[in-house]
């Protein structure tokens, strides 16, 4: 019997030691990939010494996404580091249980049904022609300077006028938007310190109070824009209410410009990295839809998503309770090599599996496409305007100490 018990509690251990630097040390969050492949080589589905449930493989957390017993719960997610009695004292936190990022059915039925009467895939594709015009303004400013940070200088910038200017957002407003923005998306990391939690606090609140200023006055004065067709959207007699709106701008301006930055942060560098596949790319300009595609897998700017299962769950020949908290670890199961072959390989010719990046099911995310034409048109510019990208000399290249919104903090180029 002994000689049975004692690998499980082995590889228990092994596991939880691997979970514990993948969170909490530097190592870990600058490059969680190889204690991604020992988890997967050890076990699918683990329950850890803190109680909760982590999946890695990617038809495990596929399913897992797609579940419908398996919601979402801020409250339980959070609860390790602010109790419900103290939640409405945090601006970040408040914000939470508003959101369709958050919310479960019926009422993220409602608020994506009124979303999307807003937020369609016409109204992207019609900024196909300012997003290219933004890339090339961008572009003429790096071709000008010969060498730059790329997050500082396109990364960040690019994203953010886009979602803004669909929002219908002043161009000068963004500038102060996006330290608040960066400091709020903070709160999805675990391990929250009160100093921490209390930076996110912040910088909600400034955004709070930014957008419920930008309703107001989009309702006295519609535009042809994304936030006065939000306003204008109707089912019936529901609308989005005043607090709905505000969330709704926070989720779209929030996850349009931390994602898809991370995105173009994360994909550059994978090119930098692999100059045969950036050639690729240059004598083929059909082949960047799929090389987004692989950059999305390759280097996940969402590497993990949280649940909260309200009966039995089935995960991977696993039967997880009821009540239980569970980690999809989406940076994880993009190197699944029952699901990619060669899964540490960057090939932009890969078309092994769809992407888990913008989540799986209901919760889909609503600004997928806007990401991925800011990254297609993104991509395809620089490489022709730019035939000698590489990274600068001396260059210190540094990803933010952050896991669960993965992203490069600094990328200094040179372009001669």
């Amino acid at each position: 019997m002994e000689a049975d018990i004692a690998p499980e509690v082995s590889v228990s251990d092994e596991v939880d030691g691997l979970l514990a630097e993948l969170f909490l040390t530097p190592e870990g969050l600058r490059d969680p990939y190889p204690r991604y492949e020992r988890i997967q080589e050890l076990t699918p589905v683990h329950h850890t010494a803190l109680g909760h449930w982590m999946v890695t493989g990617y038809d495990d957390v596929n399913t897992l996404l797609r579940e419908q017993h398996a919601l979402k719960d801020p409250y339980r997610v959070f609860a390790p580091w602010v109790g419900k009695d103290e939640w409405e004292s945090h601006a970040a936190l408040r914000r939470l249980p508003n959101i369709m990022l958050w919310a479960n059915p019926p009422d993220h039925t409602r608020l994506r049904k009124l979303a999307g009467f807003a937020f369609t895939n016409r109204a992207v594709q019609a900024m196909r022609p300012q997003i290219a015009q933004m890339v090339d303004n961008l572009a003429d400013k790096l071709d000008a300077a010969g060498g730059f940070d790329y997050m500082k200088d396109f990364a960040f910038p690019l994203p953010a006028m886009a979602t803004g200017r669909m929002l219908g957002l002043p161009d000068e407003d963004l500038p102060s938007l996006q330290g608040p923005m960066r400091a709020f998306q903070d709160i999805y990391e675990l391990g929250l310190t009160p100093e921490a939690l209390a930076a996110c606090d912040e910088g909600a609140q400034f955004t709070d109070d930014y957008f419920a200023g930008l309703v107001e006055s989009r309702r006295r004065s519609p535009g042809e824009d994304l936030l006065s067709a939000l306003i204008a959207a109707k089912d019936g007699q529901d609308k989005l209410s005043q607090g709905e709106l505000i969330g709704m701008c926070n989720l779209l301006f929030g996850a349009g410009f931390e994602t898809t930055t991370n995105l173009l942060g994360n994909g550059m560098l994978a090119l930098l990295r692999h100059p045969d596949q950036m050639a690729k790319l240059r004598d083929d300009p059909t082949l960047v839809p799929g090389a987004v595609e692989e950059m999305l897998r390759y280097d996940s700017p969402t590497q993990l998503g949280n649940r909260v299962t309200d009966g039995p769950v089935r995960i991977g020949g696993v039967e997880i309770p009821d009540g239980s908290s569970v980690v999809a670890l989406v940076g994880a199961a993009h190197r699944d090599p029952r699901r990619y072959p060669d899964p540490a390989r960057f090939d932009v010719t890969r078309n092994d599996a769809p992407v888990l990046s913008f989540s799986s099911g209901i919760h889909y995310c609503l600004g997928a496409s806007l990401a991925r034409l800011e990254a297609q048109i993104a991509f395809s510019t620089l490489l022709t305007r730019f035939p000698r990208l590489r990274v600068a000399d001396g260059a210190d290249i540094e990803f933010r100490p952050r896991l669960t919104l993965r992203g490069v903090e600094s990328l200094p180029i040179s372009v001669d």
